[in-house]
Formats: structure tokens, C-alpha cells, sequence
């Protein structure tokens, strides 16, 4: 009768591989399959998978070749990887889909079905001690390593003893490499024969002997009176002869040695099979429970494994909800390593668990730490006294004002090409703003300079009230923002091609905290203001709108510079005086946070969110940070 013995050699699971090998008994035989799945909650898809196999195991070689064309058509997209064994007597089926089958026989190790995208599928007569290695299409590096193995000689326990760590290495590339080593044995019937005992000894029958009864006289009576007595001679003698070899016990004695060797061969055989068989099932016990524990701690972290990638899955959506449900995976972790994580062989699966979640967690976290800033420009190498008050973005280029110099600097942030504009004109620079193509200055009156073209600076309105004390100005569409603190108003100023009309106060609900406090503003159509002690405030039509942060763990309390644009989902904060630039989205949404000491004398800075980069500067130097959410 056939039997199958299966080892099964299954690499290190992560949330986007999983594999294992199942043996599903039958009525009259058994079926083997090595299974793997990649992609998001693998382990979830793997378990349903194989339960709806279990469910209805093929029985013959059509219904094999059915289960992997319905898979295939199933998971097209290269998500399933598998490779399947029926065997029934001596009658063997072997299929795969994207994954191989290697025969060992005898002394010789050959490939017999390849590795395909299609079903393949190949029927045959197997051989008692005929080993089968079932391998997924990770598992396909190790073949090399099988052939030499059994080439010198190696027993398949054996060979599955020395692949277990490479398999299972952290360092190996193949994520989930798996493979099953199937054993074709003979199981043997034992009888016990029945011996009869040694010490039995033969015994001789006796036999009673008639009288003897005078003959009557007759011819020839002498010579039958002759032959009477040698008979009774001959009888009587063979009667001392056999007493004589009796009293010897020859025969007693031969069997008492032999017996006696007998018995200690045989206890010594018992004692030899008794200690294999104690120690055949220690092992057998030993792997049952090593099997059911790593099965115990499959189930235990599957659900968790699951939450955590369901939350990388809705960190765009909702980052907040996505970064709770990481932190709550990552604690129930942190319990069952405090429970579990020194128990010997399972341990180190919760240890490796909670280490990758925690990975995870600070990956959704948003935070990036950042030892110091690379430098992408240094504005001394166009003019070597150059120190930046303000900066902005206009049409793919960085505009860099020197107010004190009353010089600028445009950059092309793809070419790295400079122009160089002189400001001298000008009585005094009190604020800055860009368009696609004009820069917009404040000092005794409003002035613009054309980025596209060498013409002169213009000057668009003459100083008066409402721009006198002006400390910010912004830009939007047509339209010109001046920050009054005197005035305690925004000033808005329509410019057309006739020229710019007369200014008029654009906030109706006052800001609740001083104007001179407000350290910078950024406009989407809406107005952002930020102030020197960490306010963050919003005005829509000159009204003041409900500002609430969630999810940022640090409250803004210093000096705040601001930028966004309408096109854009978010909002950019500097804050110099905790060394972050924290991205937020315009529902107040905690998204992303930059830390860096270089960021500790950062001044000024602007966001190409279309490049993905921000650009920060302190003094002539010119930071960049990447924007990756």
C-alpha cells in the first residue's frame, strides 16, 4: 500500500506573499499542493483559497486539470502560484500553474513539469522511494542546491534540513519562497509470528509387549527357536543404548545454547528498534506541534497583519483614520510580545511582527527627520553678497529678493539659468508677491517688474493710506493684497490693463489678533494668515472661517510663514523656530512633517508641487525638500 510523507519548506510571510503546503486525504488516495499569493492581503486570499480546495479535493487527473484552468481564469494577473500532486495506488497526477516539479529517482534528479503561465499537467506511475519537490516560481532558485544535495547522496529529510534557513533567510530576495518535498513509501503491515517455546524437550512413548506363548511344535522349530533369541537379544540391547544416549542430553544441551544466543540477539534488535521508534516519535511529536504552533501564530497575527494593510491602503484618504488603526495593530503587538515573544521557535514571529508594524506605523506617521538639508543652489555664485528677504515661484522659476540690496535673482529650477534685476530705482522694498509672469513690489506705492522680457520696473500705484504702512502683500488672479497694521485691513487692489483702481478694505470680521503679529499670508481665493505666536487663521469674502487641526501632535506656538495656491489640496507651514515644515490639508488635516535643523534659520520659502519639491532659503543658500506624502 502507497503512502506519502510531506515536507513542507515555506519562507518568512509578508503582507503582499504567502504560501503553504496542504496534504487533503482522499477515499482512496491523497492530494498534495503547494500554494502561493502575492499582493495585497495575500494571507487572506491564500486561506480562502485553499478552504474552498479542502472543501472538494480532486479525486483523478481531469478534475486536477480543472481546478488549475478555473484558478487561472480566476487570478489571471500572476497572483497564484501553484503545483499539485494526486496520488491514487500507484497512479500519479502532477500539475502547475506558474510553478515547477522536479522528480528524484533512484540516483537521478530531473525536471518533469516546467514552469509556465499555462496549466500544465503530466500522469504517470510513481515508484516506492520516488521523492517529488513541488516548487513555486520564488522557490525555483533553490534548485541548483536540490540537485547537488541529492546528488551526494542526501535523504529528502535531510535535504529539507539544510534548506529550511535559506528559505527562511530575512536576507533572501525571494520573499516567499516555498517548497514541498513529497515522499512516495510503502506502508508495511506488521504481524507477530507464534513461537513455540524452546525449553519443550521430545518424549518417547512406551509400548507394552505381549507374552510370549509357547509355539507349537513344528518343522523347521529349531530354527525359529534361533531367531527368536536373537530378537530378544537385539531388543534388549537397543533398550540400553537408548537409555544411555538419554542420561547424555545432547540434545537438551544444543538447544539450550542456541536458545540462549537467540535471546540475546533479539533483546538487543528490541532495544535498538525501541530506541528508533522513541525517538521517530519525538521528532513526529516535536514536528506536529511545531507545525500546530506556527499554524497557532499564523491565525493570531493573520487579522492584524490584514488591519495594517487596509490602513496603508486609506492613508491618502483618511491619514488620520489610516495612522489610529496602525498604532492600535503596533500596541496589540507590543502585548503579545510581552506575552509570547521569548517562548522558544514562535517568538521571534511576534518579534519580527511588531518590528515591521512599527515600520509601518512610522511610515503612515508622516514624520521624516532629516540631518541636514541638501543644498540645491547657492545664490553667491551670481552675486556673491546676496541675502534673501523673500522668495517666490513664478512660472517654474525661483524669484529671490535681496531688500536691503534691492536686487533679484530668477533661477530656472530645471536649467539652474539666472537673470539678474536691479531694484535701485526704489526708495525702499516693504513687500513682495509674484504672478506667472510679473513680480509685484511694495515701497512708497506699488511697482511691477516683467519676468518675460527686460522691460524697466513700473510703478502701478503711488503711495498713499492704505499702502503706506503696508507690511505684506499678496496676489491672486487681478487682484493685489496689502496688509495695513495702521489701518488694521487688507487692502485690495483691482488691476486691469487701463490701469489699477482704488484700493477698498476687504475684511469685514476683524482678525482677533494684532495685524502687526501677522507674519505672513498665502492666498487660494481665500486669504491664510499666520502669526508670530503660532496662529493659524482663515478669511473667506473678508470673513473669518473655522480653522481645526486634527492630528497634529505638536500645536504651532512661534512664527509661521505660509504657502499654497488654489490649485493646490494643500497647505505648506514653516516653522523656523521648531526646525519643521508640516503639510497640512485645507481641512486642517495632519498629512506630513519635515524636522531638520538646517530649517532653524530658513527665512523664507516657496512649493513646486508640480516638480515636487519645496524650495527654502537662509541667506544665499537654497534648501530643497522632496514633497512625498
Amino acid at each position: 500500500m502507497w503512502s506519502l510523507r510531506v515536507t513542507p519548506i515555506v519562507g518568512l510571510p509578508t503582507y503582499t506573499d504567502w504560501s503553504q503546503a496542504a496534504t487533503l486525504p482522499l477515499v482512496s488516495g491523497k492530494f498534495v499542493i503547494l500554494l502561493s499569493v502575492r499582493g495585497q492581503s495575500a494571507a487572506v486570499l491564500g486561506q480562502s483559497v485553499l478552504s474552498e480546495i479542502s472543501a472538494t479535493p480532486p479525486d483523478s487527473a481531469q478534475a486536477v486539470y480543472t481546478l488549475l484552468t478555473a484558478l487561472l481564469k480566476k487570478y489571471p494577473e500572476d497572483k497564484l502560484s501553484v503545483a499539485c500532486l494526486l496520488l491514487k495506488s500507484d497512479k500519479v497526477a502532477l500539475g502547475a500553474v506558474r510553478a515547477s516539479i522536479l522528480l528524484h529517482r533512484d540516483t537521478t534528479t530531473g525536471r518533469v513539469l516546467p514552469a509556465s503561465h499555462e496549466v500544465s499537467l503530466r500522469s504517470g506511475t510513481s515508484k516506492t522511494d520516488d521523492v517529488y519537490i513541488l516548487l513555486n516560481e520564488q522557490g525555483e532558485q533553490f534548485v541548483p542546491a536540490i540537485e547537488q544535495h541529492f546528488a551526494h547522496g542526501l535523504i529528502a529529510e535531510a535535504v529539507a534540513t539544510t534548506l529550511v534557513p535559506a528559505v527562511q533567510s530575512s536576507g533572501n530576495q525571494s520573499g516567499t519562497g516555498a517548497i514541498a518535498l513529497v515522499e512516495v513509501i510503502e506502508q508495511v503491515v506488521l504481524t507477530q509470528e507464534k513461537m513455540l517455546s524452546d525449553s519443550i524437550e521430545p518424549s518417547v512413548s512406551k509400548t507394552a509387549v505381549p507374552d510370549l506363548v509357547e509355539p507349537e511344535p513344528a518343522k523347521n522349530a529349531a530354527w525359529r527357536s534361533l531367531v527368536s533369541q536373537l530378537l530378544t537379544s537385539g531388543k534388549h540391547r537397543g533398550a540400553q543404548l537408548w537409555s544411555t544416549v538419554r542420561s547424555l542430553k545432547l540434545r537438551r544441551n544444543v538447544v539450550y545454547v542456541r536458545t540462549t544466543l537467540y535471546d540475546h540477539w533479539r533483546k538487543r534488535a528490541l532495544l535498538i528498534v525501541g530506541v528508533l521508534l522513541a525517538a521517530l516519535g519525538t521528532v513526529m511529536g516535536f514536528w506536529w506541534w511545531y507545525n500546530s504552533s506556527q499554524t497557532a501564530v499564523q491565525t493570531e497575527l493573520a487579522p492584524l497583519e490584514e488591519r495594517l494593510a487596509a490602513a496603508q491602503q486609506v492613508v491618502e484618504d483618511d491619514p488620520l483614520a489610516a495612522r489610529q488603526a496602525a498604532a492600535q495593530v503596533v500596541a496589540e503587538l507590543e502585548v503579545l510580545v510581552s506575552t509570547k515573544g521569548k517562548q522558544r521557535l514562535i517568538g521571534s514571529r511576534y518579534t519580527q511582527a511588531l518590528a515591521q508594524a512599527q515600520v509601518v506605523l512610522t511610515t503612515l506617521s508622516g514624520k521624516v527627520a532629516i540631518v541636514e538639508l541638501p543644498v540645491f543652489y547657492d545664490l553667491r555664485l551670481v552675486q556673491s553678497e546676496m541675502v534673501t528677504t523673500t522668495s517666490h515661484l513664478s512660472d517654474k522659476k525661483g524669484v529671490f529678493i535681496d531688500a536691503e540690496k534691492k536686487q533679484v535673482v530668477v533661477l530656472d529650477l530645471t536649467s539652474k539659468q539666472v537673470q539678474l534685476h536691479s531694484l535701485t530705482e526704489l526708495p525702499k522694498i516693504q513687500a513682495t508677491t509674484v504672478t506667472d509672469d510679473a513680480l509685484f513690489l511694495l515701497g512708497e506705492g506699488l511697482w511691477q517688474l516683467r519676468l518675460t522680457d527686460n522691460t524697466q520696473l513700473q510703478a502701478i500705484t503711488l503711495v498713499g493710506d492704505s499702502n503706506r504702512a503696508g507690511t505684506l502683500l499678496g496676489s491672486f488672479g487681478s487682484y493685489r493684497y496689502v496688509l495695513n497694521p495702521e489701518k488694521r485691513n487688507v487692502f485690495r487692489y483691482t488691476q486691469t490693463a487701463d490701469g489699477v483702481s482704488e484700493p477698498i478694505g476687504w475684511i469685514t470680521d476683524p482678525l482677533p489678533v494684532g495685524y502687526e503679529t501677522v507674519a505672513s499670508l498665502a492666498i487660494d481665493g481665500d486669504i491664510w494668515f499666520g502669526t508670530t505666536s503660532g496662529e493659524l487663521l482663515r478669511y473667506a469674502s473678508g470673513k473669518r472661517q473655522t480653522v481645526t487641526l486634527s492630528g497634529l501632535e505638536e500645536a504651532f506656538t512661534s512664527s509661521l510663514l505660509l504657502a499654497t495656491t488654489a490649485e493646490s489640496p494643500h497647505l505648506y507651514v514653516l516653522e523656523a523656530g521648531k526646525q519643521r515644515v508640516v503639510i497640512l490639508s485645507k481641512m486642517g488635516t495632519f498629512l506630513r512633517e519635515v524636522r531638520s535643523p538646517s530649517l532653524a534659520t530658513v527665512t523664507s520659502f516657496f512649493v513646486d508641487e508640480a516638480g515636487g519639491f519645496a524650495y527654502l532659503t537662509s541667506g544665499s543658500t537654497v534648501y530643497q525638500i522632496a514633497l512625498v506624502i
